[in-house]
């Protein structure tokens, strides 16, 4: 079996984007004439509603169930979607958000095995945010994107990328950590300003700066709503915090704590020049702002295993992140798909926050290592390598 894994079929590109695009079609195709997507409809409607200035947060159950929890620019940066047709709308935003995780792979400064294995790996997980027509795997490729942008010395990019997630989901916005490790810092936060200035007012396009100012009231209210939530019903380290220890450990302590533990990597200002360093700072970015977010969902942790294949490329690779590896691939990929026995899933999985739990442990092991230099070995000569433009 594993020889036959290692055709060379098997890590063309060609191929690879092949599968990618047909696991996509079957998800729009199920989304479209099957099964609808509810997510899909609360991002649509929300391009009518400003429209026509009803509140983008209030209930609509003649149109969808649950509510639309993104700022008012998200409505505003996807209009060109949202203004076509539904069906066609809905078939060209799976396509846009798979093909956008896949270029933010191909543009990382790996190894052209490297990449196959990313691909191969992030595959179901990414297919598990698709069928669900989900905002997750940009969200993935945006800290991709900004690391990119970084490496290239190119803040004004970095600082658009970081702007654009968090005006999509707000916890995207730990990607700005990345800026203390490179230079131009000011620059960089005067371009967050004039970025963050920019998309906040795009929805004037649409509405009046009265009904913008009363929906951006609305979206701070619906933000503490959604925050608020039930602490036995998100896959985070927040349930297993609650399992394992205490269900009376408020959600700010653990998000305190998480956000000190993350910010003792600065302390080692020398090692910032390190390549291997800073893609292991990426790695905690993408896996720190699922793991620590109260109200994560399964879906969301395609942003959390493309932070694992990162941490992955630069680990030690010892017996146990290879043990780390594997069970990310099966509790927290494989889980949720057909492939995993379904007694388990619901028995052992979901009970215990299993998905959650690789996740957690691999974040911890990258503050290790980022802490102790000795245990990370040198980078490929792709990753001490210039970015390519």
């Amino acid at each position: 079996m594993i020889q036959f894994f290692r055709k060379p079929l098997f890590s063309d590109f060609r191929f690879i984007f092949g599968i990618y695009a047909a696991a996509t079609l079957f998800a729009s195709i199920k989304a479209v004439f099957l099964f609808g997507s509810n997510n899909y409809s609360i991002f649509y409607f929300s391009l009518h509603h400003l429209i026509e200035g009803k509140s983008l947060y209030d209930v609509y159950p003649v149109e969808y169930s649950d509510h639309f929890h993104y700022a008012p620019t998200f409505a505003a940066l996807f209009a060109p979607v949202f203004a076509l047709p539904y069906a066609v709308g809905l078939f060209i935003w799976q396509f846009l958000f798979a093909a956008v995780w896949v270029v933010a792979v191909y543009r990382m400064p790996w190894t052209h095995g490297q990449k196959v294995f990313a691909y191969w790996f992030g595959l179901q997980e990414l297919f598990t945010s698709v069928v669900g027509s989900q905002t997750n795997p940009l969200i993935a490729a945006i800290s991709l994107f900004t690391f990119l942008c970084f490496e290239k010395r190119q803040p004004i990019w970095a600082a658009f990328f970081i702007l654009l997630g968090f005006n999509i989901k707000i916890y995207s916005l730990v990607a700005a950590a990345l800026f203390l490790l490179y230079p131009q810092k000011l620059r960089f936060l005067v371009y967050m300003v004039g970025w963050g200035v920019v998309l906040a007012l795009l929805p004037l396009l649409f509405t009046s700066p009265e009904k913008l100012w009363w929906q951006y009231e609305m979206w701070v209210k619906q933000l503490f709503i959604k925050s608020d939530g039930d602490k036995w019903a998100n896959t985070s380290i927040h349930r297993l915090v609650h399992l394992l220890i205490s269900p009376n450990i408020a959600t700010p302590a653990i998000i305190g704590t998480g956000v000190m533990l993350f910010c003792t990597v600065y302390i080692h200002v020398r090692r910032f020049g390190e390549r291997t360093f800073r893609m292991l700072m990426v790695a905690s970015v993408l896996i720190f702002q699922v793991i620590f977010n109260p109200v994560a969902e399964s879906p969301t942790y395609i942003t959390a295993v493309t932070g694992v294949i990162c941490w992955w490329f630069v680990s030690p690779q010892t017996w146990l992140d290879r043990v780390l590896l594997l069970s990310c691939f099966v509790l927290t990929v494989l889980s949720p798909s057909d492939i995993f026995p379904g007694f388990l899933r619901e028995q052992l999985v979901k009970p215990y926050v299993l998905k959650a739990l690789p996740c957690v442990l691999i974040w911890f092991r990258i503050l290790y290592l980022m802490h102790v230099p000795s245990n990370v070995p040198k980078p490929a000569p792709e990753l001490q390598a210039t970015v390519l433009s």
